[in-house]
Order: C-alpha cells, then structure tokens, then sequence
C-alpha cells in the first residue's frame, strides 16, 4: 500500500523549517557582508537602483531608500559624478558587465576611493531583468598596494645603491666558512693580486704582514668578534698596496656563527694622503721655524691668548708677563684697538707692528688671524700667527732705493730703458720712455715688441730685425743699430739702440735689456755746425770774391773810361771830316752804349759785393728778358744755338734791380750756350711763370751734357767751376744778386737731357701811366 501524502501539519513543519533555513542563510549573507565592507545593491532592467543594503547608511550617512533610483549619485565626488553615471547607463544600455572607481562621500563629509561592480540578471529568454551590483571600499587596499609597490621600489633602489657603491668603492666582498676558510671573494680580488682564481686568498698578502693578520683573523674566528684591519696586499708586480678588511659574523637563533660576510677595500690612496698630509705638517712646522713666525691662539672673545714658545724664544719674555707689552710703545695702541676691532665685528685681523726682541732691539711683524666658527656661524676660537718681516721691509727699501736710482740714471742719460722679454714677446719700458720716443701722454708700461717694430722706418726695420735676430741665433751678447723710429706726430727720431741678450743656462736668449738714445738733436747740431761751417767758408770766398771783384772794378773802371772817351772822339772826327756812312756811325753808337753799360755794371757789382745794395724799382719783366737776351744771343748764329722764349702772361711786373738781372740771366744763358758745346740740337729756352701770390719764377734751360756729378749745392759756391777755363765766380755772384731782392737760384738736371736754372724774383706792381717801361 502506497504511502499516504503528508498532512497539512507535516507541509507547515517543513515550510517552517525552510523558512528558518532561509533566514539563517540571510543572515549568514548579512553577517559576510558587513564583515567584508562590500555594500550589496540591485536594480531593474533600466537602471534605477531598487536595493540598497546595509551598511549604506552608516557608512554614507544617507538613508537606503535616498539612494533608490539615481540617488545614489549624490554621495558620488561632484568631479566624477557625471563621467560615473555616464558609464553606468553605457553598461545598462549594452548589458556588458560594470565596474568603475570613484570617490564617495563618507558619513564625516571626506571622500575614499571605492569600486562597484554589477553584472545583469537574465531570463530563461536571456532578456535582462535587472543588475546586481556590490561597492566596495578600496582606499585602503590600494593604499596598500602603493605602500608595497613603494617598498619594492625602494627595496630594488637600495640593492641598485649597494652594487654601485661597491662598484664605485671599489670594495671587494667575500664569504667565509663559521671555521674562517674563505669559499667566495669577488673576482676583482684576483685582478688586485694577479693571483690565479682558485688560488688561497692569504697569498696575495705582503710577506712581512701575512703573520699579523692571520693572528688577528684567526681571533676573530674563534671569539666572534668582528674584524677590521689594514695591511698591504701584493701587487702583480710584487709592489706593496695598503687595503682595510673588515668581516662581520651572521649569528643563528642559538648564537652559533652561521657565515662571514666581509669587504676589501683599496685604501693605498688615503695612506698615501696621509703621509703626504704628514710630511706637509713637517714641512709646515720646519717652515715657521725656519720664518721665524710665532702662532698663537684666543678664545672666542680675544681673551687667554696662548703663544707658540717660538714666541718666548724670540721676545725673552717670561710666561706671566702680558704680551702687548712686547709691541713697540708707538705702536701698542692702534695695534690693540684693531685687535678689538676684529673681535668685535668677526672679521679677519691684520695689521704690522714693532717686536721687542730679547736683546732689545725691535722688529717688524705682519700680524694676522682669523676665527674659527661652529656649524652654527658662532666664533669658537681665533687663530693668528705673527710673521717677521723686517727683512723683507729692508729689501723692500733697498729695491725701492735701487730702482729709484736706477729711474734717475735712465732719466739722466735720457735714454729709454728697455725689457724685452723673449719668450713672451713683450717689452717692459722705463717710465721715462714715453716721453723720450715721443709716445702719448704717460708711461708706455708693457706692451707687445709688435708696437716697437711697426714704429721703425720701413726703410730701415728688415735690417734692424734681422740684424737683432742674428745676434740672438748667433750666441751674441751685444747688439746695437742706429735706425729712424716713428714719433706720434708721425716725425721720425734718429734712434741709437744698444742691448745685452740674457740666456738661460742652456744658452737660450730668454731676456734682452737695453736703452734706445734719442740722436736727433745731436744729428741736427751737427748738421748745423756744418752748415755754419760752409757759411764761414762762403764768407771767406765771398770776401776774397769781393776784394777781388772790387780791384777788378777798380782795375776796368780807368780802360772803360778811356774805351769810351776814344769812342767819342771817333766820333767827333767822324763828324768833322764829313764822313757820311751810317754803319759807321751806328757801329761806334752802339760801341760808346756797350762801353758806358760795362762800367755801370761794373759800378752795380762793386756797390753790390761791398755794401750788398741793389735798386729796386718796379720792372716788366718781359722787357727786361728780351733787352738782355739781345746781348745774351748776340752771337747764337756764330755758336749754332737757337733760342725760344716762353713768357706768362701771369708773370710781368717784379720788384728788381734792371741791370743786376739782366746780368744774372746773362750769365745763365752764356752758361747754357758754352754748356751745349758739341751737342746736336743746341736750344736755350727762356721762361717765366707765377710762384703763388708773391713771386714770379725765371727759367733759362738747356739741351748740354747737365750737371754731372757735381753737388748741386757747391755749383753756387766762389770758384766753384764744372767748366774748362771758367773762373768759378758767375754762379755765386748770380746768387748774391737773387738772394739780395729776397729770392732763390737753384739748378737741376733736365730730365730728357740738359740743365736748367732756375730763380725767383718778388712780384711788382704796373706803373701808373705806362702800360710797359721805355726801352
């Protein structure tokens, strides 16, 4: 028989007892959720939240049902509140899981970061009929995760660190056995010993340490003390190279040493900087010595000064006795008060004052100190030391006394000293220098030896440097030129230059010293001295010139006199018998003219050579060239000679003496005829032209055989002669005459063959009424 269907009473027991199931399982579900902070939520198909669980109103501190719908929006940060919602509409609208972070706002008003998830709710048509979703907090989770990543981050830096700072150290590190037997060494170790890997590490160790240090590592080894020694390892070559070994032991929970670690690091570097630094402090100390300086020390306040016994040495002052009252009574007070002054103000000491030495005598000391200061800036001592300086004070007067001496020595011999040095290529002038060459306002000072040589004439500075080059290649000790030296106002100086070539213990010319002597005046006296010399003998000539000139004058004026006398009785004959022949009459008229024109030249130049007189009138100067020329050519056809005269226009009236003149361009013009004795093409040519405002040029110019050789100068002297037979006394007359109307007569060579003379005469003014002078 079959089984009875349970009863009512047993369908309510069992629905109780589901019942009870369900709701131990609710709160089982509760209790995990609250423990696992997470808020559990649900909404419908379209989005809007329908469930909000607990503890949402505890943590946000808005009620469940506020977050119904979008409320839930409102505890979201105001900054991501929209791109929030926008996301979860997305995931709605395409059914694709959610999950975003962002930050709510707490119960307290602050804001964590949380994470919310929700994944939709399908029908057995797969349609979706809503979301359930969890929020979890997540602030500190990931706070957590940045703190670790941290601690990885820093714990990878510090191993980074170790390894190049081993690296950069240069320490090698090694493992020993809890017995002391080393098993692992970094390879750099071999390459410090050059021993071969594998090898025992005690053999790269100097022989004379290797005992001391097993000792001391055996020790270690038994008592678990740590280890730190410094020896010398052996190098490749067998030299000696200082390293610090230091081990530490790695205990076990029972205190059992487990492991060695240790290091080797190179310190050869830092021994040697200590003996450097020690035989420094011994130099130091030796040199104080040796300076006679005292050191001394002061607390912060300039207070208990304590003196090295140097101090005492020096003074023969006793302990207990004050110091100041070693310093020299003049100088104690302001010596004092500058002390005060620097304790007061922190700043650096200096200052000289007199010593009283043990014999007492007293010396000059350079006092200085200066403080020594905490981290904090505040003066925790002075230190000074005082320094003997009298004989430097000495030397400095005796160079101060030489080098005056020598600045008045140079100034005497008004020379300009010179340093040239050699290898820096800069000359060092005396202070006088500037003035001597000519140079600017004050001392030249230093300056390049390319400013002396673009000063030299172009002329003269090829041999001169070669001449100052030879010397030095040549092993000279002296080297002396005389060249022209540019001044600033661009004249040049005659300068007579001497030096003596310095050289080096090789023999290499490293310094030059000399004095450039100025000879310009000197050149210029001389020059004066000789001119004044050819005055005296132009003088002597001229009076000798003149006293014969005179007797000559003398001498002609009684023929002259008679020559014409005769000539007017001739005529006067002539005329009393009858005779009617106009050649006759006309030869002895021109003869009785010539006559009395020789005496009154010969009167003129007697009057000229013994008083230096002329008559000056106003004449035209071309009337005056043409009526000499008729007597200068009167015989060109007999000679062959042509002539031609090229008269300016610019040039008619001078101021000269008419007779005078035309003798001058007489003289000229014979020369020129006798000159072209011989040649082809005989032609004198006679020419005027205006000089400026006041003067007028006279040129007779010819095509002879020129000047010669013969200085142009002496052509003007007194018997002075370039021609056969000639007396040597018509040039210099004509020199007499032209410079007596205030003008000059100079030769010089034609340049296509000939002569030509030239000389100026002053510009006259017309006279009134005559348009050209009578004949």
């Amino acid at each position: 028989m079959a089984d009875s269907a349970p009863g009512p009473a047993e369908r309510i027991a069992a629905l109780e007892a589901e019942l009870a199931r369900l709701r131990t399982s609710e709160m089982m579900y509760r209790a995990a959720t609250e423990l696992s902070g997470r808020l559990v939520w649900a909404a419908d198909a379209n989005g809007a939240v329908t469930i909000m669980r607990p503890p949402y109103q505890a943590l946000t501190g808005t009620g469940e049902a506020q977050a119904h719908g979008d409320g839930w929006l409102d505890v979201v940060h105001p900054d991501e509140r929209a791109a929030v919602r926008a996301r979860w509409y997305e995931s709605v609208r395409s059914g694709e899981p959610y999950e975003v972070e962002f930050r709510a706002r707490r119960a307290d008003g602050s804001y964590r970061l949380m994470r919310s998830r929700a994944v939709p709710l399908r029908d057995a048509a797969n349609r979706i009929t809503g979301w359930a979703g969890t929020t979890q907090d997540i602030e500190d989770q990931r706070s957590a995760d940045a703190a670790r990543r941290d601690a990885e981050e820093r714990l990878r830096e510090s191993e980074e660190l170790h390894r190049y700072t081993l690296e950069l150290s240069r320490q090698l590190v090694f493992t020993a056995a809890p017995d002391g037997r080393i098993f692992s060494i970094s390879p750099g170790f071999w390459e410090l010993t050059a021993l071969e890997p594998g090898s025992r590490p005690r053999e790269g160790i100097f022989p004379e340490d290797a005992p001391e240090v097993m000792e001391r590592w055996r020790h270690c080894v038994e008592t678990g003390e740590p280890y730190d020694a410094e020896f010398r390892m052996r190098r490749p070559h067998g030299e000696p190279r200082f390293v610090r070994v230091r081990a530490a032991a790695r205990r076990g929970d029972d205190g059992r040493v487990l492991r060695w670690y240790g290091t080797i690091e190179d310190v050869d570097a830092q021994h040697q900087a200590a003996a450097r630094l020690r035989d420094s402090e011994e130099m130091h100390r030796i040199t104080l010595e040796l300076m006679r300086q005292i050191i001394w020390t002061t607390e912060a306040d300039g207070s208990s000064i304590r003196l090295s016994a140097r101090y005492r040495e020096l003074t023969g002052m006793a302990d207990d006795e004050d110091a100041q009252f070693s310093i020299h009574p003049d100088d104690r007070e302001t010596t004092v008060a500058a002390w005060t002054e620097a304790v007061r103000t922190g700043g650096p000491y200096a200052t000289e004052c007199r010593l009283r030495m043990a014999d007492g005598s007293y010396r000059a000391f350079r006092v200085r100190a200066l403080p020594r200061r905490d981290e904090t800036g505040r003066i925790v001592r002075w230190y000074g030391v005082s320094e003997d300086v009298q004989d430097r004070k000495e030397a400095e007067l005796a160079r101060r006394d030489v080098e005056e001496r020598y600045r008045l020595a140079a100034m005497a011999t008004n020379d300009a000293v010179w340093d040239h040095d050699l290898r820096a290529d800069m000359i060092d002038w005396a202070d006088n220098a500037a003035a001597i060459l000519g140079s600017g306002d004050g001392p030249l000072g230093r300056t390049s030896s390319a400013w002396w040589k673009d000063r030299i004439h172009p002329e003269d500075r090829a041999a001169v440097l070669e001449s100052l080059e030879d010397t030095i290649a040549g092993g000279g000790r002296r080297w002396s030129a005389t060249y022209r030296f540019q001044r600033d106002d661009g004249a040049y100086a005659d300068i007579f230059d001497r030096g003596f070539i310095i050289r080096d213990g090789e023999g290499r010319a490293v310094r030059a010293v000399g004095a450039m002597a100025d000879l310009t005046e000197r050149h210029r006296a001389e020059a004066e001295l000789g001119r004044m010399q050819a005055e005296l003998v132009h003088v002597a000539r001229l009076s000798a010139m003149g006293t014969m000139a005179s007797t000559l004058a003398h001498e002609l004026n009684q023929p002259l006199t008679a020559l014409g006398n005769f000539i007017s009785g001739a005529k006067r004959i002539v005329k009393r018998n009858g005779i009617d022949d106009p050649d006759l009459g006309e030869a002895l008229d021109a003869a009785e003219a010539g006559a009395l024109r020789a005496a009154q030249i010969v009167r003129r130049l007697r009057e000229l050579v013994s008083r230096g007189a002329v008559s000056v009138n106003d004449e035209h100067l071309p009337r005056l060239i043409e009526d000499g020329a008729v007597l200068a050519f009167l015989d060109e056809e007999a000679h062959g000679v042509r002539h031609r005269l090229e008269l300016d226009p610019g040039a008619i009236w001078v101021r000269a003496d008419r007779v005078q003149i035309q003798q001058v361009l007489i003289n000229l013009v014979r020369n020129a005829i006798e000159a072209m004795d011989g040649a082809d093409d005989k032609e004198v040519v006679v020419a005027t032209r205006p000089v400026g405002r006041e003067m007028v040029e006279v040129m007779v110019a010819d095509r002879g055989s020129g000047l010669g050789e013969a200085s142009l100068d002496e052509l003007f002297s007194q018997f002075m002669t370039t021609k056969k037979g000639g007396m040597g006394i018509g040039l210099p007359i004509s020199r007499t005459i032209v410079e007596a109307h205030g003008g000059k007569i100079w030769g010089e060579n034609r340049p296509d063959g000939g002569a030509i003379f030239r000389f100026t005469l002053p510009r006259g003014r017309a006279r009134r009424g005559k348009a050209q002078p009578s004949p």
